[in-house]
């Protein structure tokens, strides 16, 4: 906790949530010299939704190092570390978001794409027009059992999303919580007691931020961003979204952290796919080799003699699996998998 407040200007109240609701010896790893933690992060279990199926993942978070040893090498080692904790513990594919733009460099080099972005929109007072045909719910302070009764509808609506962090029934209490400890409101609609649109929203100096926001057809939406509105009735709204359009901001890395195992699934959706792929992985030296998907399967084999289709490092394999902008990726690599925008908020960052 003490690496955590010299590295990170949180509040108290949130750190103190923070390592209660996260933190346990089985998920954190600290790097010791002389006795001294001066490397720390968390590794962190999340589903995520890809290909038709739910993987594994771990989201790497607090990652820092005391100011006096710095640029010495402990991070990347403990990075390293890891790497292979997270295989050994049957994880295919590790996230993590920078704390600095400067950093997204430093990640790329251990492995690590940009693959998470989000969309904007802005939204001014008085610009959506008030709908009295939904009932509004929004507590003033955290209700548990009301959280509880909107879990469903967020967990449904987030499945739908592909390729997509979703979050545990614990996850998202906590994710409510720390809202409400911040000022902020939950808030949903419904219509003859069937919620139709859920938000979560984040009053800030100069604006109210709508950190995430879900609803069931665009007269939910307005109905919503008016209902924030009436809460904060002075302020715009920046709203978060998935990314679409031309305008995206970068927002969060992946790596894959076993390859066999996410060509394994490619090839089960694609049997039709015959594809020999060489793979240069220098952090795990068990995903470099070459791998051939044929018939629904993908197997590891021997290089003697092999001709290739394709020869990739894992960043660009990774950004081609997770589908992130297939018309910027060499053939065949952009053909592994559908185009899809990478999704992933709420991680208490």
């Amino acid at each position: 906790m003490e690496l955590w407040k010299q590295n990170f200007q949180d509040p108290e109240d949130f750190i103190q949530f923070y390592f209660k609701k996260k933190y346990s010896n089985e998920n954190a790893l600290v790097y010791e010299e002389n006795h001294k933690p001066v490397s720390s992060l968390l590794l962190l279990p999340y589903p995520m939704s890809w290909l038709k199926t739910v993987i594994l993942t771990s989201y790497i978070s607090g990652a820092c190092t005391c100011q006096e040893a710095r640029n010495q090498g402990y991070m990347t080692l403990l990075l390293k570390e890891a790497l292979t904790k997270m295989n050994k513990a049957g994880v295919i594919l590790s996230t993590l978001i920078p704390a600095e733009d400067c950093l997204f460099e430093y990640y790329n080099k251990l492995g690590y794409a940009s693959v998470f972005d989000y969309s904007t929109e802005i939204y001014v007072p008085d610009s959506i027009p008030h709908d009295f045909s939904f009932q509004v719910t929004s507590p003033t302070t955290f209700h548990p059992e009301f959280t509880t009764a909107t879990y469903r509808f967020f967990s449904q609506a987030m499945e739908h999303r592909i390729c997509c962090i979703q979050h545990s029934y614990e996850d998202y209490m906590a994710i409510i919580e720390e809202a409400y400890l911040c000022g902020g409101r939950l808030l949903t609609i419904s219509r003859n007691q069937e919620i139709k649109g859920w938000a979560l929203a984040i009053p800030e100096a100069n604006h109210t931020f709508i950190k995430e926001i879900l609803w069931e057809n665009e007269s939910c939406k307005k109905a919503l961003l008016k209902q924030v509105f009436n809460i904060w009735p002075d302020k715009p709204i920046i709203c978060k979204l998935p990314p679409y359009g031309l305008h995206h901001h970068s927002y969060g890395m992946a790596r894959i952290i076993n390859a066999q195992q996410m060509l394994k699934q490619v090839s089960k959706q694609n049997p039709g796919l015959t594809l020999t792929i060489k793979i240069d992985d220098p952090q795990l030296s068990f995903n470099t080799g070459i791998y051939k998907l044929s018939q629904g399967e993908c197997q590891k084999i021997k290089p003697t003699g092999t001709t290739t289709d394709a020869e990739t490092d894992i960043p660009t394999l990774t950004q081609a699996l997770l589908g992130y902008h297939p018309e910027q990726l060499p053939f065949p690599l952009n053909h592994l998998a559908p185009a899809q925008q990478p999704y992933m908020n709420l991680m208490l960052d």
